[in-house]
């Protein structure tokens, strides 16, 4: 196992396999701004908040130079890996560090996704001394990328195209650009490539290349009194314990119990030297933790949003599902209010007085422009209808109005009669091109549960529902290892491998075979993308990373809405986990069960002592920018791990999802 590099091409070489890239789409090269540069003024390009300078190197007896800024690149082969050293004396520098334009997951001429990265595990500590990233393959030879000696941190370019949807290149850097404010440092910027087997393989590894010790665990979290496994890398002496401000030293063990609830710190310690630190979560009861959840629901959260039915109404389902099973743990003016709440949703999604009819919200029972009768008010997304739903249907086993039934079934009558083709797939015309919505938001959740409700109560209707939840099976069956989604198609880069699209998949697959009918071929099509999407599932032990799908262009829209950046802990995450339970329920899988329990714990874990939550938990340091046109119109600064900006929608969608399995009744015991 071991990485060459080459001089004159400026390639680099994993010997595990020749054949795969490393690099695409250029070499390594400097990235730097001048201290006279502003880039706070004019116009903003895409997915970045600036464009930074950017000088090549030329080898010149045997040594890489960039003449234009007088910096030089040495390059040594370690056993370990590639250990780089870029260093510059020129005064005039703001930014500087270097581009490392890894073969990302959808570029041209990559060689397939099996042998493309994906950015998948990064961790930066407080003081900047302990940086990684933990790239993965498909194909399993993984590298981890290694800042030594300290460094203000990294930046990702997101791509100018398909919203952010694609990874293009990572810059480590030095220095930021004197606007963030951070400490100057020296041009200096040491860093290694090394190759690694899996996560376990590269904390060992960096553990190595630090001196210092790693840990990792088997689990994010759990109740108060609950313990968790701890796994060491180096030489260790203990860790520490760390809740506020108390910092309290632990002998080494294999074994830690949670003592409060609320995130606590633990950091491996080995003769005084602090290792990486990791953070658990803790929660004295999963009802009350659920009832805090639904307590802090805000409706100025959802006014700043567009109020859709799928991401930004979660909220009502989860409420709905609260009141079913532990109405006796709320007071009656608890209950009125959330009753209240409910009502006043559902009365603008059933209104049918167009002048009162909200887009995104409403489902209109009369067609209205390009739109059938029973479709989401000025809206083709059709998931707006699936999320309807399922709200409805609750709302009709709560309240028992009729109406809310009757809705239900002709809005999942006018989705089937309108979009599923005959081959099972639910397909949307957008502007002239036609999308697969087959795995967008998993709609095979509310078809089968409509199935099964009316099975009593309108056996004709139930057996059509089935019936197209059947076709639909055997579709994303047939489909194989394509995972289209809706947002188009990028003509700079490949197919995308969307990690929805994937986790949903195989969520619908294993959906049907759990609540319909057990179809072994199903199960094992499910576990084979499970195992792809294992690239897809963030490592890094933070609670709310640990277990996350990787994430990252919903930050466009969500939290401060100033991405692309990662999205840690985000709602979809719950696909996989739903996913991961399912198999578990299936085939007695432990592994995933402990990898669901896991993913459900990053959306868990953004619950704040007030009850609050954040749509994302946020690791890049310097995000995107959001849509805006001009840079006067951004922030310059450090991102924040959670948002300004509270949400109470798609934060609540983990107590809907988590209703369907037992956690609620063992999650503490697993």
């Amino acid at each position: 196992m071991k990485l060459k590099f080459d001089g004159k091409t400026k390639t680099i070489i994993d010997t595990r396999c020749p054949e795969d890239k490393i690099l695409n789409g250029g070499n390594i090269s400097v990235c730097y701004t001048l201290i006279s540069d502003d880039i706070t003024k004019g116009e903003k390009p895409s997915s970045t908040p600036f464009i930074d300078r950017k000088g090549e190197f030329s080898e010149s007896y045997g040594t890489l130079r960039c003449e234009d800024i007088d910096t030089t690149l040495s390059v040594t082969e370690e056993e370990i890996g590639l250990l780089f050293e870029l260093e510059s004396k020129n005064p005039i520098l703001s930014e500087f560090g270097v581009n490392l334009p890894f073969n990302f997951m959808g570029k041209k001429d990559g060689g397939g996704w099996r042998r493309q990265f994906l950015f998948n595990s990064p961790y930066a500590s407080q003081d900047g001394q302990i940086i990684y990233a933990y790239l993965t393959k498909p194909n399993g030879n993984n590298i981890v990328v290694a800042i030594k000696g300290g460094a203000d941190g990294w930046k990702m370019d997101y791509s100018p195209y398909l919203g952010g949807h694609y990874f293009i290149n990572l810059k480590l850097l030095s220095n930021f650009d004197k606007v963030y404010k951070t400490q100057r440092r020296k041009h200096l910027l040491t860093f290694a490539i090394i190759p690694v087997s899996d996560f376990d393989d590269c904390l060992q590894k960096l553990a190595a290349f630090y001196g210092v010790p790693f840990m990792d665990y088997d689990r994010g979290g759990g109740c108060i009194g609950s313990e968790i496994e701890l796994k060491f890398y180096g030489k260790v002496d203990g860790f520490l314990e760390i809740t506020g401000n108390t910092e309290t030293m632990l002998p080494c063990s294999d074994r830690y119990k949670i003592k409060l609830a609320g995130e606590t710190k633990l950091i491996p310690v080995y003769k005084g030297k602090r290792g990486a630190e990791s953070t658990v979560y803790g929660y004295k009861n999963i009802i009350e933790l659920y009832k805090m959840s639904m307590n802090a629901v805000d409706m100025k959260d959802v006014e700043v949003t567009d109020g859709n039915l799928c991401e930004h109404q979660c909220w009502a389902p989860a409420m709905l599902r609260f009141l079913s099973r532990f109405k006796n743990c709320l007071s009656g003016a608890e209950v009125t209010e959330y009753e209240n709440k409910i009502k006043q949703l559902l009365d603008v999604v059933t209104e049918t007085d167009e002048t009162k009819a909200k887009e995104g919200i409403t489902i209109f029972a009369f067609p209205q422009k390009e739109f059938p009768a029973y479709n989401i008010y000025g809206n083709n997304r059709i998931q707006e209808e699936f999320f309807g739903i399922t709200l409805l249907l609750d709302a009709y086993r709560y309240f028992g109005d009729e109406k809310y039934f009757d809705y239900a079934i002709k809005t999942t009558d006018s989705l089937l009669e309108n979009y599923q083709k005959e081959d099972g797939r639910l397909e949307r015309c957008n502007n002239g091109v036609w999308e697969d919505y087959t795995t967008v938001c998993c709609p095979m959740i509310p078809l089968v549960d409509m199935a099964n409700f009316l099975a009593d109560k309108d056996p004709i209707r139930s057996e059509k529902y089935f019936e197209a939840a059947s076709k639909m099976a055997e579709y994303l069956f047939c489909r194989g290892l394509s995972f289209p989604t809706e947002g188009g198609v990028a003509v700079e880069a490949e197919a995308e491998m969307e990690d929805g699209s994937i986790s949903c998949t195989a969520l619908a697959l294993l959906y049907y075979c759990k609540n319909v009918k057990k179809v072994q071929k199903y199960i094992e099509k499910a576990k084979e993308i499970l195992d792809i999407h294992e690239s897809w599932v963030i490592k890094t032990p933070i609670c709310q990373m640990h277990g996350s799908s990787l994430r990252w262009w919903e930050t466009q829209w969500e939290g401060d809405a100033d991405g692309p950046a990662i999205c840690a802990g985000h709602a979809w995450t719950i696909w996989r986990a739903e996913a991961d339970y399912l198999y578990f329920a299936l085939t007695g899988d432990k592994q995933h069960l402990l990898k669901s329990y896991n993913g459900f714990m990053t959306n868990l874990s953004k619950i704040h002592a007030d009850g609050k939550s954040y749509s994302i938990y946020n690791p890049d340091m310097i995000n995107g920018g959001g849509f805006h046109g001009r840079a006067e119109e951004i922030r310059f600064e450090i991102a924040r791990k959670f948002a300004r900006q509270a949400d109470s929608g798609l934060s609540r969608y983990v107590w809907i999802r988590i209703n369907d399995t037992s956690f609620l009744d063992g999650l503490q015991k697993m």
